[in-house]
């Protein structure tokens, strides 16, 4: 129709203007620096903690996570004696789709956090992260899956995580690029085929590159190899991403305005804060005493991944296969994740512990809220907490003298609205190359690299925005600009009314002409969530965390 308004949103999970930025004026990102060149550019700073399903789900919904309830990869389960993988079901706001989909309007959504299953809309959802490994429903409608299956070869879903297990960057390296080609096909054969208003795809496989091949590239890095044939893979995936983009915007229709983000950024990571070594140290929490055999081991510097590398560069990695479990269990782990070491935890004496570190956050031990609680609410919880985060911020590396973490925040500080209480009762903001991890550690900071299985990229709190169209002023740099902006932005863009309920708003200094003129609409009252109840089978669950497992995320 005449004067339609369409927008395309791409997302790239990690992305930072560190990176971006001086490659573009290189000459190494044409398509991104003509973007950023003839567009608007800006920070975009993350929600607390900067990570997948709240970062993306802010974007798309225009609240913080005390509203829209999406504070983690896991919801918080009191006592800290489990956790369970957050679903759709669990979304209590409403996303730009959604709301586009309420004013007739048709979208295709392609690999966005919690869209599965993929739920029936005008257009087409493709669902991403958080859908169970070997999972065949995550195409909406269904017969689009076949129709995709036999343009594209090799199509599938998400990347092979498996040879990061064993080490085997080069297998994972060749299977990230080539999910890349299948995904840009996948946007090419859909922007040829489908009718849409609006247009969202997120591309979350450079996230996982930068946290295992950041050291490659960083000659600064203390775990930095030298020479290395991994040494360009993240500049080499940013440039397949450019020459993709070119391609998706050949194939826009005209007058459609374009807006990239990521959900975060990306720095360097030289060491894992073990936030349960330093509850412990400090008091906070009691552990059960450990088996004499295991740590014994430990005190001499064996730990479980260092003989499992050890036996596959021997050629006997099947070796660990045939070990009962309850030897297996004798042998320390460098770095172990929280439901490995919650049976020893003594409730009796704990104070604080922390079930997640994906979500960077602390809770308490509160009477009448956990199962064992101990602390008393009121002038006893406020005290702890208090005391919680004056020891954190004085905390320092003893080889540097440096802080490891620059920032605390109460609860009540970070989030707002009906769902603020589902967060944790602290939030850590790490130093910039420091990541904190919820298990037990060999102390409580320990380097990152040791192995080619460890992270040596971690996340940042700002990402990067970009806006491009005939509604966006030319050659524009703004300040910070927060992540809840995106959702009024994209459906003022669409000319649709902006939900009255969002902490974000339009960035109205960012757009030109008729956009910039017209008055911005807001609905009478908030949209309908588009709940449906959906929660995982156990399988399912189990699945979920074993891909968590494989990225490195617990």
């Amino acid at each position: 129709m005449a004067g339609r308004r369409r927008v395309f949103v791409v997302g790239l999970d990690a992305a930072t203007f560190d990176l971006v930025l001086p490659w573009a004026e290189a000459g190494v990102l044409p398509t991104l620096g003509r973007l950023m060149r003839d567009g608007v550019r800006a920070p975009l700073r993350s929600t607390l903690p900067a990570l997948t399903p709240p970062g993306w789900t802010s974007a798309a919904t225009g609240r913080n996570p005390g509203k829209h309830n999406v504070f983690n990869f896991y919801k918080g389960t009191a006592g800290g004696l489990g956790s369970t993988p957050v679903t759709l079901g669990d979304l209590r706001s409403a996303r730009v789709w959604d709301i586009a989909a309420h004013h007739g309007r048709r979208s295709c959504v392609l690999h966005m956090p919690l869209t599965y299953p993929p739920q029936a809309l005008p257009g087409v959802v493709i669902s991403g992260i958080m859908t169970p490994k070997g999972a065949e429903d995550f195409v909406a409608p269904p017969a689009l899956k076949a129709e995709l299956a036999a343009a594209i070869p090799g199509y599938r879903l998400e990347v092979d995580a498996s040879p990061l297990k064993r080490g085997d960057l080069d297998a994972f390296r060749r299977d990230a690029f080539d999910l890349h080609r299948v995904q840009a096909a996948e946007v090419l054969h859909l922007l040829d085929t489908q009718d849409w208003d609006l247009f969202w795809v997120m591309f979350h496989t450079l996230d996982k590159l930068q946290h295992f091949y950041w050291r490659y590239m960083d000659r600064d890095h203390p775990a930095h190899p030298g020479a290395s044939p991994f040494a360009n893979t993240i500049r080499d995936f940013h440039v397949a991403f450019d020459r993709s983009l070119g391609a998706f915007l050949e194939r826009l229709p005209a007058g459609t305005d374009v807006v990239l983000l990521s959900d975060h950024g990306s720095a360097p990571l030289h060491a894992y804060f073990c936030v349960m070594n330093w509850l412990a140290d400090e008091g906070f929490l009691r552990l059960h005493p450990e088996p004499a055999t295991r740590r014994g081991l430990a005190a001499t510097g064996v730990d479980a991944r260092a003989i499992v590398r050890g036996l596959r560069r021997a050629g006997l990695g099947w070796v660990p296969r045939l070990v009962p479990k309850r030897l297996k269990s004798v042998v320390p782990q460098a770095l172990s994740s929280f439901g490995k070491v919650a049976h020893r935890i003594d409730w009796s004496g704990t104070r604080v512990y922390c079930p997640s570190a994906p979500g960077s956050g602390l809770w308490v031990n509160l009477r009448g809220r956990e199962p064992q609680g101990i602390v008393e609410p009121g002038a006893e919880y406020e005290a702890l907490v208090e005391e919680v985060r004056e020891r954190l911020l004085a905390f320092r590396d003893p080889s540097t003298g440096e802080p490891v973490v620059s920032a605390v925040h109460r609860r009540t500080e970070a989030y707002h609205g009906p769902y603020a209480d589902n967060g944790p009762d602290l939030l850590v903001e790490t130093s910039r190359t420091v990541c904190m991890v919820e298990g037990l550690g060999l102390r409580a900071l320990m380097p990152a690299g040791r192995g080619p299985e460890e992270r040596t990229g971690n996340h940042a709190r700002d990402g990067i925005l970009v806006l491009h169209g005939s509604d966006v002023r030319a050659g524009a740099v703004l300040p910070t600009v927060a992540i809840e902006d995106v959702a009024p932005t994209v459906l003022h863009l669409l000319d649709l009314p902006v939900d009255p309920d969002m902490d974000g708003r339009v960035l109205t200094e960012a757009l030109a002409g008729e956009a910039a003129a017209r008055p911005i609409a807001v609905a009478d009252a908030p949209y309908a969530t588009p709940g449906n109840g959906f929660h995982y089978s156990a399988e399912d669950e189990a699945r979920i965390q074993e891909q968590l497992e494989g990225l490195g995320y617990v």
